[in-house]
């Protein structure tokens, strides 16, 4: 999920920060333009000094990207999304809004711009407009999710500001046909985020203690976790990659954590025991009560969690298929260990490992491997490395 920082920028001038759709890039708005950080080089592999910029959504790797300015620049006004092809460096087509862009998403066959009472559909392919989505109670953070996959195409809505109700609509025909509504939590919406292929989508409320994963097109509840006993801010939620077993869910928090959840169906447990005394329980306390209370009884936690080095900064994670992991260090850690005498290190991840990335407003990328995911007991993580999202410019590659 993107950060936006407040107004004023933050210390280092970021914008706004966001992975795109794999998690091979970190697409940065900043006070002088767009950069586009690569994950596996650890460098900026794309700027463009155009002004401030408040919002940047890539098309995965492609030479594709949206981005809407800050406002700081007549050019760059908030009401206007500019598509940019950044291979020639040229507008494709600006689109003008009445309002501010509050968000813009991507996936190979639609392109979506949310404002505080709208959504527009596009077709990707030539820009036109498709359909436009009322939301009449208003969306002032612009939350929405559309599936990275093409087919099917589903678009995430609040379906109300007060109570955390969320539309789905299959955009690929027809621009949006509703195709279900879900009644996901009890206070509004903060932020929703989608699986690979669709058939996973995960929200958590303004509350931030509860986080649900519905399972599509059956608009069934398939998992419900605990982050924490307090409120929080959530600022991110992201599926692990196809390949990944078991599945992954992580989220980061304003308590400045990182939290990995497993998405498998607990074990069977024979005999009457805790687990079966707690469905028990919920059971009977539903019966009486307007609302399932089972969440209240037995929800898991989470398998893990990393508390980031500076807990105060606003940061979004991606889960990373294992292979990222045997990267290598740092280049400030692999001239450390040449000095040494010492042979650059290098992890070796097995099947059951994979690499959290986690991108912050102060502009740093840090890199955790986590393995052996597919025990019974806690998995171990170890922090590979953190670079500079922003870094000297004579790192800079394809500007």
């Amino acid at each position: 999920m993107p950060l936006r920082s407040p107004p004023g920028g933050s210390r280092v001038g970021l914008l706004y920060v966001n992975f795109n759709q794999d998690g091979s890039c970190v697409a940065l708005g900043t006070q002088e333009g767009i950069k586009i950080f690569n994950v596996e080089t650890h460098k900026i592999c794309y700027n463009f000094p155009v002004g401030a910029v408040s919002t940047v959504e890539m098309l995965f790797c492609t030479s594709l990207v949206g981005f809407v300015g800050a406002g700081e620049q007549p050019a760059l006004t908030p009401r206007k999304l500019s598509v940019l092809n950044t291979f020639t460096n040229r507008t494709i087509q600006d689109l003008t809004f009445t309002t501010s862009v509050l968000a813009v998403l991507m996936n190979r066959q639609r392109l979506v711009v949310v404002l505080e009472h709208k959504a527009y559909v596009y077709a990707l392919q030539n820009l036109v407009v498709l359909r436009t989505l009322d939301m009449a109670f208003g969306n002032p953070k612009g939350v929405a999710a559309l599936c990275p996959c093409a087919e099917p195409s589903l678009l995430a809505l609040p379906a109300s500001s007060e109570t955390g109700t969320l539309r789905v609509y299959d955009v690929l025909f027809d621009g949006g046909n509703v195709l279900c509504e879900v009644e996901a939590h009890k206070t509004a919406l903060s932020l929703m985020a989608w699986n690979h292929d669709g058939t996973l989508l995960a929200s958590a409320s303004s509350k931030g203690t509860v986080i649900r994963v519905h399972r599509l097109p059956q608009a069934v509840k398939a998992y419900t976790f605990r982050r924490g006993t307090y409120p929080a801010t959530i600022h991110s939620l992201a599926f692990s990659p196809p390949g990944v077993e078991p599945p992954l869910l992580c989220a980061t928090s304003s308590h400045g954590s990182v939290h990995v959840f497993r998405l498998e169906e607990a074990a069977p447990i024979r005999g009457v025991g805790p687990a079966a005394a707690a469905s028990a329980a919920a059971g009977l306390l539903s019966a009486v009560m307007k609302y399932s209370v089972a969440d209240m009884v037995e929800p898991p936690r989470n398998i893990l969690s990393m508390k980031l080095p500076n807990q105060a900064v606003p940061a979004t994670a991606a889960i990373l298929p294992a292979a990222a992991a045997a990267s290598g260090p740092p280049a400030q850690q692999q001239q450390q260990q040449a000095q040494e005498g010492r042979a650059p290190s290098r992890s070796t991840p097995d099947a059951g490992s994979v690499v959290v990335a986690v991108a912050t407003l102060e502009g740093v990328l840090y890199e955790y491997c986590i393995t052996e995911l597919g025990g019974a007991h806690t998995p171990r993580v170890n922090l590979q490395g953190e670079w500079l999202l922003q870094p000297p410019a004579d790192s800079t590659e394809g500007s």
